[in-house]
């Protein structure tokens, strides 16, 4: 058993490990590449909007020079001669002053004639004087107050072109206002983020770039991408790459973040997860096979000294000191058994003593063969499905805590059919498929206070007497409430009893002389009558070869009603 036992240990925490060290795996990749993703996205997303802001502080500060009422009057007086050319480039520098990007004007009149520029000799070319007068024309033809569009020639920087037809009063055209921002002061903006950038018209004309890299393989001074989220390869660097459109200002922002390779790091992190999980399994290893031997050695411990007592020394005392959760059902066991000889000894003097020393004795009867099978059970699961045998050990415990304790009296249905629960589950596990189960309890019924262990005696007898005649029995526990009463029924599928014999456990159960058969049922009765009054009871019906039912009708009380009762319970019990 213990070979077994250690195997299959062993091979739980091998699964285990394995199962862990993946987990870590994955945990580490998700962080590495995911929240590095994460980080960039967000970090892209600051970015974007970053450029929004500086492009629409330009955009609209080139917008307002250039629509000012008292700016559009001037450059039709200088196109009219009625003011100086000085008076418009003064207005210029003026602007440029406090202007985000500086820019240069040309000012020309209906015909596209050149009436005022700001460029010098060398940047005042007859393609931009060509291209300044197509710019007007289209302007005018589009109808626009102002039109954009991109200056390039001969290599950057590109400028950003803002045109402005100028019409008087009338209505008539007066000229054309041309304003060219300076690609040079772009950079000086952009250099808050460490991140590249390109700048275009909704055409693809590029305004402004950080890295001409990006522009490699392109058509002249053009740029188009895809406006999703995705990563591009440039020079062998990857970068991550993220969009904005700006409808009002008819331009496209692109935002480029660096990507580094994450994959040494995490070939590092994987192979630090790799050892540590190595480290786990040979330290569980020899955690495995200690844990075997002394879990063993405590049940074969345990199990012996049950086998005295289930062969008829009900006087023998277990002593095992293993220093584990068996030492302590060892305790409890030792507890229970001599709390049931003790009431076993003072069965003849049961009627004389008073109502709640009576109800105190009897709630600690539980059957020592149920101790004996259960453990052995876990014995021989532990063999086999020590996971299983775990959540044996566990409710089995909690049925010995529950049984044991007197400081209540009286417990909600609840709580009772808690401990229920666990029982069946004990019992399901020693019958397996012949044993089945099923509980009907209307919700409203939990409330009230029963007597603990009240349903405990009607299953121990379906069990007993139900496997005396049938391999496979079935088992139905139902609860209901009628005017002022809780009834309680357990009903099995056995074998029932004849027609006399129902009329002698009738009479025996409401006896007050003590019967050693069915005493748990003749128990349950006494304490129902005792502490809930006379109309409180047990019916027990029966049809030979069908079935055996036993109901428990007991007065509704809710925890108020009861709080005295068991407080006066408890101070005797201090008392004792």
């Amino acid at each position: 058993m213990n070979n077994k036992f250690q195997k299959q240990l062993e091979k739980t925490a091998y699964r285990n490990i394995a199962a862990l060290v993946l987990v870590c795996c994955l945990i580490f990749s998700a962080a590495v590449f995911g929240l590095s993703r994460l980080n960039d996205r967000w970090g892209q997303e600051r970015h974007l909007d970053f450029l929004r802001s500086v492009f629409s502080n330009i955009y609209e500060n080139t917008n307002w020079f250039l629509l000012d009422q008292k700016n559009q009057q001037l450059f039709l007086d200088c196109v009219d001669g009625k003011a100086k050319v000085s008076d418009v480039q003064y207005a210029v520098s003026k602007h440029n002053v406090s202007a985000p990007v500086s820019l240069d004007v040309i000012l020309s009149d209906a015909d596209g004639r050149s009436v005022y520029s700001s460029f010098s000799g060398t940047k005042d070319t007859m393609h931009r004087e060509t291209f300044n007068r197509i710019v007007g024309e289209n302007a005018v033809a589009q109808q626009k107050k102002v039109y954009n569009a991109v200056y390039y020639f001969l290599g950057p920087p590109s400028e950003y072109v803002f045109a402005v037809p100028l019409y008087r009063e009338n209505g008539a055209l007066g000229g054309f206002i041309t304003a060219y921002l300076d690609g040079n002061d772009w950079s000086r903006l952009f250099s808050g983020y460490q991140y590249d950038s390109i700048i275009t018209s909704g055409s693809g004309d590029v305004i402004f770039f950080t890295n001409s890299a990006f522009l490699q393989g392109a058509s002249l001074n053009k740029f188009t991408e895809e406006r999703e989220r995705h990563v591009i390869s440039i020079d062998k660097t990857a970068y991550l790459t993220g969009a904005r459109t700006m409808a009002k200002e008819n331009a496209v922002l692109y935002s480029f973040i660096y990507q580094p390779d994450n994959g040494r790091y995490l070939a590092s992190g994987i192979a630090a997860i790799l050892i540590l999980g190595l480290v786990w399994y040979v330290m569980f290893r020899r955690m495995s096979h200690a844990m075997a031997e002394k879990t063993a050695h405590s049940v074969g411990e345990l199990v012996d000294e049950i086998r005295v007592i289930r062969h008829g020394d009900n006087q023998h005392e277990i002593q095992i000191h293993t220093g584990d959760e068996f030492e302590e059902i060892a305790s409890q066991i030792n507890r229970m058994v001599k709390s049931i000889n003790e009431l076993n000894g003072h069965n003849t003097e049961l009627i004389r003593i008073n109502s709640a020393m009576e109800i105190r004795n009897l709630q600690a009867q539980i059957n020592p063969h149920f101790i004996y099978n259960t453990l052995d059970n876990i014995r021989y699961l532990i063999a086999s499905e020590p996971l299983r045998a775990s959540a044996m050990i566990e409710k089995f415990t909690r049925i010995l805590r529950y049984s044991i304790n007197n400081t209540k009296q009286n417990v909600q249905l609840e709580e009772d059919l808690r401990y229920i629960q666990d029982y069946l589950y004990i019992q399901g596990t020693r019958f397996g498929d012949r044993f089945l189960c099923s509980m009907e309890i209307e919700e409203d019924c939990k409330r009230y206070m029963v007597p603990k262990l009240l349903l405990q005696p009607f299953l121990e007898n379906s069990i007993k007497y139900g496997f005396k005649k049938k391999m496979e029995i079935e088992v139905w526990i139902r609860g209901w409430t009628e005017r002022d009463y809780l009834y309680l029924s357990v009903e099995d599928n056995g074998f029932g009893v004849p027609r006399a014999m129902l009329e002698t456990l009738r009479a025996m159960v409401n006896s007050a002389e003590r019967h050693t058969e069915h005493n748990g049922l003749q128990n349950v009765a006494r304490r129902l009558t005792l502490e809930y009054g006379e109309e409180s009871c047990i019916f027990i019906d029966s049809a030979e070869g069908e079935y055996f039912k036993v109901t428990a009708k007991l007065k509704c009380r809710d925890v108020a009603e009861m709080w005295a009762l068991d407080n006066r319970e408890e101070e005797r019990t201090c008392t004792r």
